[in-house]
């Protein structure tokens, strides 16, 4: 879409043909359609096509009209002036069924175009495949149908063409946000999750300490190191440091570094975490887990950016940015006793909040639908969608994991479909997930005499977890053809190393 706004912002005369191809083009960045067709009106009641591309566009299609006093459906779609996605389990006639043969079941969305209260064409979107155009998807078609509006009645690219394509680009919509490398993993249109986009920006020009909170799978390293590539460090190192992984006696010389000699095993100088980020950013993740006898140390090089190797004497300058995480609450570690005051109001220069899923709306069938994207990057899953049920149904669910529990639930249902269409009963939360959203709600009984003296009960229908692995491992082999290795094998969909995959069925007497 950048493309098209640089050959808008040229002073060479451009006409309207030109420009809509420039942005049907750019379209395509960011919707994946396999059609898109212009039309405008020839005369009151005949609509001909303006400029068509895509991997279906023929010569066929070049000057073909359409007479809407023989097709009503089109023409009380743009009376009522709204983009209109036809409903892919109702036959219906397709706009250009006298020359294109589709699937009888595609995705089809017509946008009317206006100019006022002058209808002016329609613009329509195709693609074979069903699900393609989420409800997001049609809305963001709806206004960018005013570009598409505006490009047909100006035949040159003037300046006020292009603020409008440049103000329909900065819309905070994510299909905007994903044409960027930054942003294109930063997925979300709601106003929670815009307004963190829009902190993110204005803080990535700074070199202030940040402090993301937010629950465990909310997407807090990404956001870190969202803020890393939009600062001026984008080309100095991103060094992440999850604090709750640390061993106690090893901490320091993790993140400080040590000095030949400053330990038994201590062989040769070891630089720490600190820097190894020196002129970049270092991520401090789960922060409220850091040893608190490192935390005056830490305190130090957020003062004066110096501090000593273990076993050293002689200060080390460091350039490093801070950017911290933490999913628990750090004011209550502080009334505590295990979490410096002093290191709080440091860290805590520009607090920057993750909503949770159940707070982002919308965002959850689109961060779905982009999880979807990348599976079908992979052989054997190119046709993969999700059925308007599993749509209803990710919609529907808690989220206890967040973004990072919905991606999980969307690849494990891609391997139980095969690589077809996801109907909703494979869409299952994990083990833990799933104890949390059905415990309240299910009977319960205790787990053997053991465990009912320990007070423990489990829901009666709960799958055990040793099964539901077996279950998934065999989908897996079987849509890989019984293989393990490779980018196509069941390691790979199953985000395992093969490795620890052949070892799983081993434990669980799996052969193959």
């Amino acid at each position: 879409m950048n493309k098209a706004i640089s050959v808008l912002n040229k002073s060479n005369p451009i006409s309207a043909e030109q420009v809509l191809e420039l942005i049907l083009e750019a379209l395509r960045e960011l919707v994946d359609y396999e059609l898109a067709v212009v039309m405008g009106f020839e005369d009151k009641n005949v609509l001909r096509v303006r400029k068509a591309i895509g991997p279906l566009s023929s010569k066929l299609l070049d000057d073909f009209t359409i007479n809407l006093n023989m097709r009503k459906d089109i023409a009380r779609i743009l009376d009522e002036r709204k983009a209109f996605l036809f409903d892919e389990n109702i036959p219906h006639v397709d706009t250009y069924d006298e020359i294109m043969k589709l699937p009888e079941n595609h995705s089809c969305l017509v946008a009317p175009l206006y100019i006022g209260d002058k209808a002016i064409g329609m613009m329509t979107l195709d693609h074979r495949m069903c699900s393609r155009f989420t409800p997001e998807i049609v809305r963001f078609i709806s206004t960018i149908s005013k570009l598409i509006s505006v490009a047909l009645v100006q035949t040159d690219a003037s300046q006020s063409l292009i603020k409008k394509t440049e103000s329909l680009l900065l819309e905070r919509n994510v299909l905007l946000h994903s044409s960027t490398d930054v942003f294109k993993n930063m997925v979300g249109t709601s106003r929670a999750w815009t307004t963190v986009l829009d902190s993110i920006k204005l803080v990535a020009a700074s070199d202030v300490p940040v402090l993301i909170s937010g629950e465990t799978g909310t997407g807090k390293e990404q956001a870190a190191r969202t803020i890393h590539r939009l600062s001026n460090r984008a080309e100095k190192p991103f060094v992440p440091v999850n604090c709750s992984a640390l061993v106690q006696s090893l901490a320091e010389s993790e993140i400080f570094g040590h000095e030949k000699g400053a330990f038994s095993g201590a062989s040769a100088l070891r630089k720490g975490r600190f820097e190894l980020a020196d002129g970049g950013t270092l991520f401090l993740d789960e922060v409220g887990d850091l040893p608190f006898d490192l935390q005056p140390k830490l305190l130090r090089v957020l003062q004066d950016g110096k501090f000593e190797r273990v076993g050293g004497e002689k200060p080390v300058s460091v350039d490093v940015r801070i950017i911290a995480a933490t999913n628990v609450d750090l004011a209550e570690a502080v009334s505590m006793g295990r979490f410096r005051e002093d290191l709080l109001y440091r860290l805590d220069v520009f607090p920057l909040r993750l909503p949770p899923l159940r707070e982002r709306g919308d965002d959850t069938a689109l961060l779905a639908e982009h999880f979807i994207s990348d599976i079908r990057k992979r052989k054997g899953f190119e046709n993969t969608g999700l059925s308007m049920a599993a749509i209803e149904k990710l919609m529907s669910m808690p989220w206890h994991g967040n973004v990072r529990e919905l991606k999980n639930v969307v690849e494990r249902a891609a391997i139980l479909s095969q690589g077809g269409e996801i109907p909703a009963e494979h869409l299952v939360p994990g083990t833990r997930e799933f104890y949390i959203s059905n415990a309240a709600k299910k009977p319960l009984k205790p787990a053997g005499n053991k465990e009912a003296e320990k007070g423990r009960v489990l829901p009666e229908d709960i799958k055990p977890f040793d099964e539901a692995q077996v279950e998934i491992i065999q989908k897996a082999l079987l849509a890989s053809n019984g293989k393990i290795y490779g980018k196509d094998g069941a390691a790979a969909l199953l985000n395992l190393k093969p490795g620890t995959l052949q070892s799983k069925m081993k434990k669980l007497g799996i052969k193959y």
